[in-house]
């Protein structure tokens, strides 16, 4: 009898020492999977590559810093590249060395060339999705384009410049580069200037994005065409170039336009150098960039076109 119940309350002892052994078994299992998990995720970040147009240029800059703000909230991990200047084959080389690294994604200034199409044709059947912004390639495999409508940036800009106009003005023109987005905005510009037989565009020239070229331009348009009352920049830098141009000539009867908000672009509005800018958004660009990513990756349905509103900044 004694015996009995000895090993009936030993076999209690054990099955206690058993049930607390699984339930540690299972809560350390539990908290693994937590950690492994945990791990998996960090794990699965997108890695999306960002290939500005020039990697230095503030308009780029910003569009990286919106992407960037809100990455982490959807598990993508950025890497920004870019050439040092304003250079379209070195655009091609990077987009092609990108699509050889096989990332989960690509944003990229869209360029219509034949070689950039075949570029997207392949990060398509690879699996790799490019969002185009700043410039559209339509042509293109690419799922989406987020940026600014050029078209209707240059008729804006012509709105602007015909407000201030009321008499006879010649007017020089420095676009940013011959690339797409540039020379969309310049013939809305010029077509909506047509309109008006006493003004006339007696000059178009190239800052090449940049703002030493702008100025330097500028000088040179000043001295061929010395009766311009109004100049125009079509990119980021080239106002402030601009601006930099006509005060190495000592000119100050030239009303300056230009595009875009940089800081030293507000700095010479306040001070009446430049009288207007028509500004893009590159950091709501670049937050709409990931934001699409993330609906193409759930599988949501998305828009191919996404216009991101330009607004003016006068004195």
């Amino acid at each position: 009898m004694v015996k009995r119940f000895l090993t009936i309350v030993l076999i209690a002892i054990v099955a206690v020492f058993l049930t607390r052994f699984v339930a540690a078994v299972v809560q350390i299992d539990s908290f693994a999977a937590q950690l492994n998990g945990s791990y998996n995720n960090e794990l699965e970040k997108k890695h999306v590559i960002f290939i500005a147009q020039q990697y230095d240029n503030p308009f780029w800059k910003q569009m990286e810093q919106g992407a960037q703000a809100i990455a982490n909230q959807y598990n993508m991990e950025i890497q920004y590249i870019g050439p040092s200047t304003n250079n379209v084959q070195e655009q091609l080389q990077l987009l092609q060395k990108a699509i050889a690294s096989l990332p989960d994604a690509i944003i990229a200034q869209g360029i219509e060339e034949p070689q950039y199409i075949d570029l997207i044709a392949s990060a398509s059947e690879l699996d790799i999705p490019v969002v185009t912004v700043d410039m559209d390639a339509s042509q293109s495999k690419r799922i989406a384009y987020i940026g600014t409508d050029h078209q209707l940036a240059g008729q804006q800009m012509a709105q602007l410049v015909l407000q201030q106009v009321n008499s006879k003005a010649q007017i020089g023109v420095i676009i940013g580069s011959t690339q797409a987005s540039q020379i969309l905005r310049l013939e809305a510009f010029q077509e909506k200037i047509a309109t008006q037989p006493l003004i006339e565009i007696v000059d178009i020239r190239s800052s090449n994005i940049s703002k030493l070229e702008a100025a330097k331009q500028t000088v040179e348009m000043m001295n061929t065409y010395p009766n311009i009352s109004i100049i125009v920049g079509f990119s980021g830098l080239d106002a402030i170039g601009i601006v930099e141009g006509l005060q190495s000539m000592e000119k100050n009867n030239v009303t300056v336009y230009g595009f875009d908000n940089l800081s030293t672009t507000a700095q010479l509005i306040s001070q009446g150098l430049i009288r207007a800018s028509i500004v893009q958004q590159p950091a709501e660009i670049g937050r709409q960039a990931i934001i699409t990513l993330n609906s193409y990756f759930n599988q949501n349905t998305i828009q191919t076109k996404q216009y991101i509103t330009t607004t003016v900044v006068t004195n």
